[in-house]
């Protein structure tokens, strides 16, 4: 009778790895030493286009989860060699090992392992792992090189679509005595006026979805926002560590003026704050582990014996939910009280608000000569900005079809739109008498009424952080970390 063998086939669609090794190659010669031996080969596993370097692969993961029941299926695993099971030294020896524990075995029909007993079968198996790593990286190695010199060289490697307003010019050049079709990312004539149009508008203050409106470039304005964050559009394309050079849309001062606070608005921390519903997200502090504690809620529900569990809110540590930190969960409810309370008898007390109150007061006084100096230059300014419309307004009277003319108006305005405002804020600065800052006790009870009662708990959120800088949490205890001058 003969046994039940599995084999196990891979690619790795890499012309150099594989060449001569393609799948129907493998296989015919599997069948054939299963069929030499008297060998039932019961089934076969292909992996196509994936690489030894992971185990992280569709194919080879099923065999491995079958390979393991008990009783196992198979008494063999065949492959043609050991770079098809694994590139990876560690990948190799774990799996074999867990294999071999479970009576399976793994056997190559090419032959590299030269049939020795005494145990050295292992010893030459190792040294074959440790050159199929040395090979995958060498592949690797001279891959990214290869890449490299063609970005320096200002080509594009990867065959990448281009962004908006960018389209791929090949063309061919003879490179270390190869023939290679070589591609450039290269302004898109249909669609760099709408994307130039796009950048003008959003300089000028305008919103995504006007900016949708005007232009039309993506299906929903929400596309914008990593439109305006890629840096292609201000003439760089970077590749690994290669800076590749191509036509900018606007300059870099331009594109950093759109981009001024986006670092913090992508942010992890800030997007979950901004969508959290628990006060204290952001501030607290493992004090265990270091980590952050993150708000989480309990779900209820009727038990099996009729008991019905209220939903509940906590803070858990992050690495509690990995397994990693023993810190309990911490009601929500009772830390953001003790926090509250800690934080109007010790820091907002009238006697600390009535020093506040008393360095406005002498703020409002030094920043006066300058706030005034400023009000004047932002005058002066808008009365250049009006002469100007005013130009612009002749000139496009006295010839309509006027190219850009009716483009540059709608700066100027959005210019005088800003300087307007400008002058606003600069004079309600001004009209701050002292005597409308409020008394001690009446600061200290709107600061309760804003953090205890506000409606929207972003902007309570972000009147704590103004205060605390952090609190570190332990299963009994908060130390609380205030921001000067409190």
């Amino acid at each position: 009778m003969s046994k039940s063998v599995w084999a196990y086939i891979r690619v790795s669609g890499d012309e150099q790895a594989d060449r001569g090794l393609p799948v129907a190659g493998q296989r015919r010669a599997i069948e054939e030493y299963a069929s030499e031996r008297n060998l039932h080969l019961a089934r076969v596993f292909v992996d196509e286009a994936r690489s030894g370097g992971t185990d992280q692969r569709e194919q080879f993961q099923l065999m491995m989860h079958l390979a393991h029941q008990n009783p196992p299926p198979c008494s063999t695993i065949l492959v043609w060699s050991w770079s098809r099971f694994a590139r990876d030294q560690d990948d190799a020896h774990y799996w074999k090992a867990s294999l071999r524990r479970h009576g399976v075995n793994i056997h190559d029909v090419s032959g590299e392992t030269p049939d020795v007993q005494g145990g050295f079968e292992y010893v030459f198996e190792s040294l074959i792992h440790w050159k199929d790593e040395q090979k995958r990286k060498e592949i690797a190695r001279n891959a990214r090189r290869g890449q490299q010199t063609l970005a320096k060289m200002g080509y594009v490697p990867s065959g990448s679509r281009p962004p908006r307003g960018y389209r791929v010019a090949f063309e061919e050049r003879e490179i270390e005595g190869r023939k290679r079709r070589l591609r450039r990312w290269v302004p898109d004539p249909d669609a760099w006026p709408v994307v130039e149009r796009a950048w003008r508008l959003r300089l000028q203050g305008r919103s995504y979805k006007h900016i949708w409106r005007e232009t039309g470039l993506y299906k929903t304005p929400y596309c914008f926002n990593t439109f305006f964050s890629n840096r292609i559009y201000k003439g760089e394309l970077w590749f690994g560590g290669t800076l590749i050079r191509v036509d900018p849309v606007v300059t870099a001062e331009e594109w950093a003026r759109v981009n001024r606070n986006r670092s913090k608005r992508a942010s992890g921390s800030y997007a979950r704050r901004k969508g959290s519903r628990y006060l204290l997200s952001g501030l607290l502090t493992c004090a265990r582990c270091g980590s952050s504690l993150v708000g989480f809620r309990h779900s209820g529900g009727m038990r099996g014996d009729g008991y019905v569990r209220k939903h509940w809110d906590s803070y858990v540590c992050v690495r509690r939910r990995q397994g990693t930190c023993d810190l309990p969960r911490v009601s929500a409810k009772t830390l953001e009280q003790a926090v509250l309370d800690c934080l109007f008898a010790d820091v907002l007390t009238e006697e600390h608000l009535k020093r506040q109150r008393e360095e406005i007061a002498k703020h409002l006084d030094a920043d006066r000569p300058a706030l005034e100096a400023r009000l004047g230059a932002l005058r002066r300014e808008l009365d250049i900005s009006d002469q100007a419309i005013e130009r612009l307004l002749n000139a496009i009277e006295r010839a309509p079809d006027s190219g850009s003319l009716p483009e540059r108006l709608m700066d100027r305005e959005a210019e005088r739109e800003r300087l307007s405002a400008g002058i606003l804020y600069v004079q309600h600065q001004l009209r701050k008498p002292m005597d409308d800052l409020p008394d001690a006790a009446e600061m200290r009870q709107v600061l309760r009424v804003a953090i205890e009662e506000g409606n929207k708990i972003e902007a309570r959120e972000e009147l704590l952080r103004k205060i605390i800088a952090e609190i570190v949490v332990d299963a009994t205890s908060a130390n609380l970390r205030y921001r000067v001058p409190f």
